[in-house]
């Protein structure tokens, strides 16, 4: 193992394994403080998934008894954020979807709202009103920019009033900055204890944690059918689907999907195509810190919930990325169920038993595990043609609008994210019990 991916590792380990001490701390803070639970919503009215969190602030403050601050801020820099675009664009299509699903208010076929309407409702969160006012008025702005319903838009702002219109982009800097000293990147985060929740994806983890500390209740988040999704995965006259998983040997998350997919696969018997691509700091793009320690904490609990093992961690960056994808383009592609099978075998000795991919031994025992022998293993890591089809599956995700891993294409539907995996299964299987 070399030294910086031991060094990666280390780290990594120790911070996974802190998130115990770090919630005891807070809890005796809190208890200390008075014992009001308090939360803050980092907020952006022309970021979609803020705006679903904001919808379920009022039920968490009814069930739970939170008390939620709405702290709008200014957009993330490309380090954190490389492909403003693609993940606007993305967000506005899967938020359609998720209200459909979750039984909330988001329309399909939205538009991104004008810079004029954004600065107008900031204006009025960047006025100071007790919690409860800002979240109702959040969800109220919300609605009329995603609506594009400039008049209710100037109605409210007419009401309420706001800051000075010189004065909101430097509020929205300084609010950043802030989200930044706290340790994270992106709006639509409810930071509760020293934990992040991104959306309302990441809430089950939120109820979790506060079900050990000895609170009853439930959000009622519970995924129904989306009529938009079924469309897109389902395309009239289309066989069984079919998944196409964009992922990366260096993303914990692809891992976590892999583990996800295995088990629809072999549930449901569905055919999925891994189409692996670089790591983003291999194609040039910058991580942060911040975003690189949460992506690997929210993984861990990801991992867990699914009950995939995961915290013991060795970086593959480098030479040991090269040598998974000439194995991968060399041996496996094209092999059917054997292409989920090794993937999923990688990930699983990088994440969660530490194994060095970059060196051959380490190697050569996780390619065992689904076939492949020492002597074409060793021969296949000199291969250095995996670069062009690696480069094709870059070029293809980027063709679809995405820019990330895991993303996933079914149908004429694509999305980033693992997140995704249970409402597409959920989907397939209602049209198999139909037919």
């Amino acid at each position: 193992m070399s030294v910086k991916s031991r060094a990666v590792g280390a780290v990594l380990n120790a911070y996974l394994s802190s998130t115990p001490v770090k919630h005891g701390i807070h809890n005796v803070g809190r208890i200390l403080r008075g014992g009001r639970r308090r939360a803050r919503l980092y907020y952006r009215a022309d970021d979609p998934y803020s705006h679903l969190l904001a919808q379920i602030a009022p039920r968490l403050r009814r069930v739970y008894g939170f008390s939620i601050e709405i702290v709008p801020v200014a957009q993330p820099g490309l380090s954190a954020n490389p492909a403003p675009d693609m993940l606007r664009e993305h967000a506005i299509r899967d938020a359609g979807i998720l209200a459909e699903s979750y039984g909330l208010s988001f329309p399909i076929g939205a538009t991104a709202p004008a810079e004029d309407r954004v600065r107008r409702a900031h204006s009025v969160l960047l006025e100071p009103r007790s919690p409860d006012e800002q979240v109702a008025l959040a969800i109220e702005l919300g609605e009329a920019i995603w609506r594009d319903d400039g008049q209710t838009l100037g109605a409210i702002v007419a009401r309420h009033g706001g800051v000075s219109g010189e004065s909101v982009n430097p509020a929205l800097e300084a609010n950043y900055l802030a989200l930044e000293r706290a340790g994270h990147y992106q709006p639509g985060m409810l930071q509760y204890g020293g934990d992040w929740y991104w959306g309302i994806d990441r809430l089950c983890h939120l109820e979790s944690r506060l079900a050990r500390e000895g609170l009853e209740g439930s959000l009622d988040l519970s995924a129904g059918p989306s009529p938009h999704l079924a469309e897109l995965v389902h395309g009239p006259g289309e066989d069984a689907p079919r998944i196409e998983v964009f992922v990366s040997f260096r993303s914990p998350y692809s891992y976590v999907a892999a583990a996800s997919l295995t088990r629809l696969r072999d549930r449901l018997d569905v055919e999925i195509e891994v189409r692996p691509v670089l790591p983003m700091v291999m194609r040039g793009l910058e991580v942060p810190t911040a975003k690189r320690l949460y992506i690997a904490h929210d993984a861990k609990r990801e991992a867990d919930r699914l009950g995939a093992p995961f915290g013991h961690v060795c970086d593959p960056l480098g030479k040991g990325i090269g040598y998974c994808m000439a194995l991968f383009f060399h041996l496996v592609e094209g092999q059917g169920r054997t292409e989920l099978d090794f993937f999923h075998a990688i990930g699983r000795g990088v994440w969660s038993e530490a194994r060095d991919v970059a060196h051959v031994p380490d190697l050569v025992a996780l390619a065992e595990r689904v076939g492949i022998g020492e002597a074409e293993a060793r021969a296949a890591i000199q291969d250095r043609s995996w670069k062009k089809p690696a480069k094709a599956n870059r070029d293809a995700l980027t063709e679809m609008g995405l820019w990330g891993v895991p993303s996933l294409r079914v149908g004429s539907y694509t999305t980033w994210g693992q997140d995704r995996i249970p409402l597409v299964e959920a989907e397939i299987e209602r049209r198999s019990r139909a037919v």
